[in-house]
């Protein structure tokens, strides 16, 4: 049987702000909004084949005009979302059908986004429950106080950075952002609220991170991995 699977953009929180008037995914690199990037690699993945973004409640008619602009077919719904990880997570998955088995998770502020990229989680997660897209870290890795190193990583395990895109079965995105804002646990990032799940989590390598814009000097970088 074939398994279904959408995406779920989040654009929304201060995650994705780089002040409290400047919403990252709404900042144009070269002649689109960042938030189209990502859009743009959805729509041309063709794992995915539905599409929930997750704004704040102001900038919802911005993207309603977006995907008339660019033609994203693929987006089902435009959702208001809160200002903590949680909550917008909670909102978005509401939107996400029942019969979808796999939502891929991604983050706006990383426009950088393959279709492949995406397809590789999606296949990873039809495969063993999961694809978190994340890169190996291979200089040393210490713990420090104070910018005083208290201690070395086991230099014999292999430790790895996890980024974005990430993809899980919905239903356990579902248990780990529940609907009742008094049962939903304010988990930092999606990894964490996965691991509380007690989930076996497999990783997509990738060769380098995908950058994220958390200020405006990110801009250029991102602009010269663009060209």
């Amino acid at each position: 049987m074939k398994q279904t699977s959408w995406a779920l953009i989040m654009a929304a929180g201060k995650a994705e702000q780089i002040s409290s008037d400047i919403e990252t995914a709404f900042l144009y690199l070269n002649d689109r909004p960042v938030l189209a990037y990502s859009l743009a690699a959805f729509m041309q993945c063709p794992d995915i084949s539905g599409i929930v973004v997750v704004v704040s409640r102001e900038r919802a008619e911005s993207v309603l005009g977006m995907v008339q602009l660019y033609g994203f077919s693929k987006v089902r719904k435009i959702v208001a979302g809160g200002a903590k990880r949680s909550a917008s997570m909670a909102a978005g998955l509401e939107h996400i059908e029942d019969d979808v088995d796999f939502v891929c998770v991604h983050d706006a502020s990383r426009p950088l986004l393959s279709p492949a990229l995406v397809s590789e989680t999606v296949h990873s997660a039809h495969r063993h429950g999961s694809g978190l897209a994340a890169v190996e870290i291979a200089d040393p890795v210490v713990t420090a106080a104070k910018g005083v190193v208290l201690s070395r990583q086991d230099r014999d395990s292999r430790l790895w950075a996890v980024t974005s895109p990430q993809t899980y079965a919905r239903e356990v995105l579902v248990k780990a952002y529940p609907k009742p804002a008094r049962d939903r646990k304010n988990y930092g990032d999606d990894l964490a609220a996965v691991m509380a799940q007690r989930v076996k989590l497999h990783l997509v390598p990738v060769a380098a991170p995908s950058p994220r814009i958390r200020s405006a000097a990110d801009l250029a970088p991102v602009l010269a991995l663009m060209k």
